[in-house]
């Protein structure tokens, strides 16, 4: 008979010696299961305590002698479905920790004033009604007349497909937001970054100065640490 079979539910070798042994012998004390079984004394003790303990054998005592017996063959069905209702309790925070793992990382480089504008628009490509956008201001103080005429059409189509946008600037930018009513702006002399818009799980990092250059990055880590360190400064202000 190939025994291998209980070691791969989950029974030792030694565990499965004495249940075997215990299945030919009947209710029976140790020093016999020692015997059957050709094993050390400590080793036969120490596979009855686990067997007790996985419900596989039982013992009685009669007067101060226990007396060990092995559960029906049958009865070990019910030990794999116990094991399988244990497995399904923690399946969910497996599958979450695989899912973790599994996160989409990327980044992508978009370079010239119509890759930025193309990265700004895959930013928002997969929002939803009431989902945030938030950045921190572009540090030019000079109105650039083509990236202004780009973001007067950017806050129409975030404002269409009704994202709450919030921003952070420096009080010196103040004048390149008055009038643009469909944004939420704090301003602060604090130290932040500029150049970055965070929506969703991406963050794209940009400059619009002579060689416009964008890096658009999908990670959820990232883009997390980003938010917080927003959200901080937005209570601040």
């Amino acid at each position: 008979m190939d025994t291998s079979i209980l070691q791969e539910i989950g029974l030792t070798q030694g565990e499965t010696k004495v249940y075997i042994a215990l299945l030919e012998l009947g209710p029976t004390k140790v020093g016999a299961i020692i015997e059957k079984a050709a094993m050390a004394s400590s080793a036969v003790h120490n596979s009855i305590i686990l067997l007790i303990e996985k419900g596989l054998i039982t013992y009685i005592k009669k007067g101060k002698t226990k007396h060990y017996q092995a559960i029906p063959p049958k009865q070990l069905l019910n030990y794999l479905e116990d094991k399988k209702k244990k497995l399904q309790q923690i399946l969910p925070q497996l599958e979450t920790k695989q899912k973790i793992v599994k996160e989409t990382q990327s980044a992508e480089i978009f370079q010239g004033t119509t890759g930025l504008t193309a990265m700004l628009n895959i930013l928002i490509e997969n929002t939803k009604p009431n989902e945030e956008y938030l950045f921190f201001a572009i540090n030019v103080e000079e109105t650039n007349e083509e990236i202004q005429k780009f973001f007067k059409k950017y806050d129409a189509k975030r404002k269409e497909k009704k994202i709450v946008v919030k921003g952070l600037a420096p009080p010196n930018l103040k004048k390149f937001f008055a009038g643009r009513k469909s944004l939420k702006m704090r301003y602060t002399k604090l130290p932040i970054p500029a150049n970055i818009s965070i929506c969703k799980e991406k963050t794209a990092i940009f400059s619009w100065e002579e060689q416009p250059v964008g890096y658009l990055i999908e990670s959820k880590q990232i883009t997390a640490i980003l938010k917080t360190y927003f959200e901080e400064i937005w209570k601040l202000t």
